[in-house]
């Protein structure tokens, strides 16, 4: 069917008047309208005004770069030098921190020689309590030595003896009486009649003689006009047997010390053969080596006050002794009463629940065991 000018009628065809025929013209239109600034169907509504703020920040970033560069070159010695300490503050850190890794010990050690307390050199080390004990006792003992050679030789003389045992006020008194005698002089004794007397007296009753054989030796003396004489002489006797006399005491007082050290040594070593002997002490109940060994300090180790953990228990319990002499008096030491005593108990608490299931549960069957509860058996007998 061939399409006639009727054919086209009624149709608008202004639409195609913007068409162009030749692509290229159209090509270099569409260009020029770009150009112009004209919204097209491919760049709709831009505003290319925007488009010229881009080359101002450019050349502000550059100019910023730029003063930082000439900021980096101005930099002074002292600038650089602030930053090339970071790394020595780095390796003062990893110093604190071996410091806190080092042995605790150790630099407790160092803290105390610092200040005098101890005194060791670093190969001597040794990481032991111990051996820091040691050091500190070592330390005290000097110093103490150090303080007794700044006394006089009397006072160093009483510390020293009754350090080694020798009772202080018997050794005060003595010392005391001799230093009573040093101290009468010649003259004194010739002007005193008295001090004559005194003076003879004291050595004739210390040589063992009676009162009345001392008062008529006196008379005598008194009469033959010889009392200053003898009464020189029995004071220079007095001296030497007051100075003997305490060297004997002080000599006897050492080895007695001496003699409890010793003993007590060897109760300590047979007690604790004894305990380690024993496999048990109360019928029925084994010790275990560290049962031994509380047994032993409870017995042999002492407080500041001087007492052991029994004496301690003592104090706190009224009735410790009291319960001990129960065991032993009544009991014999037989402990089988404990044992009949807690069987007992335990038939109560089974009869008890035996009744509480009677009354509370259904009763079990002849010949059968299905219906009883065991658990309340054996809740019962713990």
């Amino acid at each position: 069917m061939a399409i006639g000018d009727d054919a086209l009628e009624g149709l608008d065809l202004s639409v195609l008047e913007n068409i162009t025929v030749n692509p290229e013209k159209n090509d270099a239109k569409t260009e020029e309208t770009k150009a112009e600034g004209d919204p097209s169907i491919f760049e709709p509504q831009l505003k290319i005004q925007e488009i010229d703020e881009i080359p101002e920040k450019q050349e502000e970033s550059k100019e910023e770069t730029q003063e930082v560069v000439e900021n980096v070159e101005n930099e002074t010695p002292e600038s650089q030098t602030e930053d090339k300490e970071e790394p020595v503050s780095e390796t003062s850190e990893t110093g604190e921190e071996e410091e806190a890794d080092a042995n605790p010990l150790r630099v407790f050690a160092e803290m105390q020689r610092d200040k005098g307390l101890i005194d060791y050199k670093d190969d001597e080390f040794e990481d032991d309590e111990e051996w820091l004990l040691n050091k500190v006792s070592e330390t005290v003992d000097s110093k103490v030595s150090e303080y007794k050679d700044t006394m006089p030789a009397e006072i160093r003389y009483l510390l020293e003896n009754y350090e080694e045992g020798v009772p202080l006020t018997n050794l005060l008194n003595m010392q005391s009486q001799e230093q009573v005698y040093d101290s009468i002089t010649p003259e004194a004794l010739e002007k005193s009649e008295a001090l004559q007397k005194n003076v003879v007296k004291d050595l004739l009753l210390k040589s063992g003689w009676s009162e009345e054989r001392v008062q008529k030796k006196l008379q005598r003396y008194e009469d033959a006009g010889v009392l200053h004489e003898e009464a020189e002489e029995a004071l220079a006797s007095l001296v030497e047997f007051q100075k003997e006399t305490k060297e004997q005491y002080v000599q006897q007082q050492k080895e007695e010390q001496q003699q409890r050290i010793q003993a007590h040594e060897k109760w300590l070593t047979d007690l604790k053969d004894h305990i380690g002997k024993k496999e048990e002490i109360l019928p029925g109940f084994n010790l275990s080596p560290k049962d031994k060994d509380n047994l032993y300090k409870g017995i042999t180790k002492l407080d500041k006050s001087g007492k052991n953990e029994i004496m301690r228990l003592r104090e706190k319990d009224p009735e410790f002794d009291l319960k001990i002499a129960y065991l032993a008096t009544v009991l014999k030491w037989d402990f089988s009463a404990f044992e009949r005593q807690s069987t007992t108990k335990s038939t109560r608490k089974l009869a008890d629940a035996i009744k509480s299931t009677k009354k509370t549960g259904s009763r079990p069957s002849r010949g059968t065991s299905n219906n009883v509860d065991f658990n309340t058996m054996r809740k019962s007998l713990r």
